[in-house]
C-alpha cells in the first residue's frame, strides 16, 4: 500500500496546498487558537521544518515566490505520523459517547445539543504537530469501539482525495456518516484548510437526520516562530423533520450584538470563542457560549431552565476506536511504510514510501489510459 502522489499536507489533514493564495481573510496577526508548546511538540516542530526546509532547497526559492502547486511533491517521513488519515480521523469522535446521549434524548433540542457539543469537542482532538499518511485509493479502515460502535472508513478517491466513513451504533440507534476532501492553501508561512463535505447523523427512533460541515481552519508558524492553530466561521447544523436548526460561529472578532452578552468582564475579544443560537420553527430556544479549545455551555439547557456543560474538554473522557481483529486485507495497518515508522525505522520507511508512491503513480496513469481509451 501506499501513500497517496501527491503527498503535500505540512499539517495534520490537509492534502492540497498552493503558495502564494491570499489567507488575509483569516490570518489576521493575532496570537489566538491553539498554540503547540509543549516540549515534545517543540521537538517535532523542529525536526519537521528541517525536513521541509531541505524539500525547499532542493525544489527552488521560486516556490515561496511565484506560488506553486505542491500536490504532487512528496513530503519526507520525517513530518509524519505513523498513522493513515483513516486512522487518524477517529480523533475527530473523541467524544463519541455524546451522540449515543442524543440518541436518548426525549426531544430534539435536547438531541441537537449534544451533537453539537460532539462536534466541537472533536475540533479540539485535532492537534497534533505531525500529520498523518494520505490513504492509497481503496484503502480501509476498521475499528469497534468499548460501547460497541464501529466505524468503517475507506479512500474513495485518488484525485481529489477523499475518504468516506461509517461509525454505526450496534443497535442501528444512529448511523453516523460522511466524505471528506481536504482542500488547502498556503502562502509564506500559513496554511489555510478545510475539510469539504456534509456529515449527517440519522436517528432511527424518529428517521430525523443531522447534517454540518466544518469550518476552516488556519496553521501558523510552518517554517519559523510560533506555531498555532485556530478555527473560524460558523458551523451550521439542521435537522429538517423536526425543524430544529443551530448556527455556531468561532472566532469573536465575528461576534454580533448576542455574543457580545457573553463577553468577559474586560469586554475584550476572546478569538477562540463560540457563540450561536439553537432555534425550533424560527424561534430561538437557547444560546450557548465556551471555546472549541475548552467547553460547550448552553445557557438553559439544564434543569429549571438553568445552563448546562454539555462538554469540557478537561473532565470530559476521550474515547479511541480499537482495530478489529480480523480487517481486511486493505486495512491501512498492512502498510510497510506505517509499520517501519512504528518500528523507528524511518529509513526504511522513506523506503517503502518511495517504492508504494511509485505503484500509486503508475496506478493513476493505467485508470487515465484506460478513460481516454474509452473516450471518457
Amino acid at each position: 500500500m501506499s501513500n497517496v502522489s501527491g503527498e503535500a499536507r505540512i499539517s495534520p489533514n490537509i492534502d492540497a496546498l498552493r503558495i502564494g493564495e491570499d489567507l488575509a481573510d483569516l490570518d489576521d496577526g493575532t496570537t489566538d487558537g491553539y498554540v503547540f508548546d509543549s516540549p515534545a511538540d517543540l521537538e517535532e516542530i523542529a525536526m519537521q521544518r528541517q525536513a521541509i526546509w531541505d524539500l525547499l532547497k532542493n525544489l527552488g526559492s521560486h516556490l515561496l515566490r511565484e506560488g506553486v502547486n505542491l500536490t504532487k511533491v512528496s513530503l519526507p517521513v520525517k513530518v509524519f505520523e505513523p498513522r493513515s488519515f483513516l486512522q487518524r480521523i477517529t480523533d475527530n469522535w473523541a467524544y463519541i459517547d455524546l451522540l449515543q446521549k442524543a440518541v436518548d434524548a426525549t426531544d430534539p433540542v435536547t438531541r441537537m445539543q449534544y451533537v453539537v457539543a460532539f462536534v466541537i469537542g472533536g475540533l479540539r482532538r485535532q492537534t497534533s504537530t505531525l500529520k498523518p499518511f494520505n490513504p492509497i485509493l481503496g484503502e480501509t479502515y476498521q475499528g469497534v469501539y468499548s460501547s460497541g460502535v464501529r466505524v468503517h472508513a475507506e479512500q474513495i478517491s485518488h484525485h481529489p482525495p477523499v475518504s468516506s466513513w461509517q461509525v454505526a451504533d450496534p443497535d442501528r440507534k444512529f448511523l453516523f456518516s460522511g466524505s471528506g476532501n481536504w482542500k488547502a492553501s498556503a502562502r509564506g508561512n500559513s496554511i489555510k484548510g478545510q475539510q469539504a463535505g456534509i456529515n449527517r447523523v440519522s436517528f432511527s427512533n424518529d428517521r430525523s437526520v443531522i447534517t454540518w460541515e466544518l469550518p476552516p481552519l488556519l496553521l501558523r508558524g510552518i517554517l519559523w516562530g510560533e506555531r498555532s492553530l485556530k478555527y473560524s466561521g460558523t458551523i451550521s447544523f439542521r435537522d429538517e423533520l423536526n425543524q430544529v436548526e443551530c448556527d455556531i460561529t468561532i472566532d469573536g472578532s465575528k461576534q454580533s450584538f448576542l455574543s457580545s452578552l457573553w463577553r468577559g468582564k474586560k469586554g475584550h475579544k476572546d478569538l477562540d470563542q463560540l457563540h450561536g443560537s439553537l432555534r425550533k420553527g424560527g424561534a430561538i430556544v437557547d444560546t450557548m457560549r465556551g471555546s472549541w479549545l475548552t467547553s460547550v455551555e448552553w445557557e438553559k439547557g439544564g434543569p429549571g431552565g438553568r445552563s448546562l456543560r454539555v462538554w469540557d474538554a478537561a473532565k470530559h473522557p476521550v474515547q479511541a476506536p480499537k482495530p478489529i481483529l480480523e480487517p481486511l486485507p486493505s486495512d491501512a495497518r498492512f502498510r510497510e511504510d506505517l509499520q517501519a515508522l512504528q518500528k523507528g525505522d524511518r529509513d526504511k520507511a522513506q523506503e517503502w514510501k518511495s517504492r508504494l508512491e511509485q505503484v500509486q503513480r503508475r496506478d493513476q496513469a493505467l485508470r487515465v489510459a484506460a478513460k481516454q481509451a474509452a473516450g471518457q
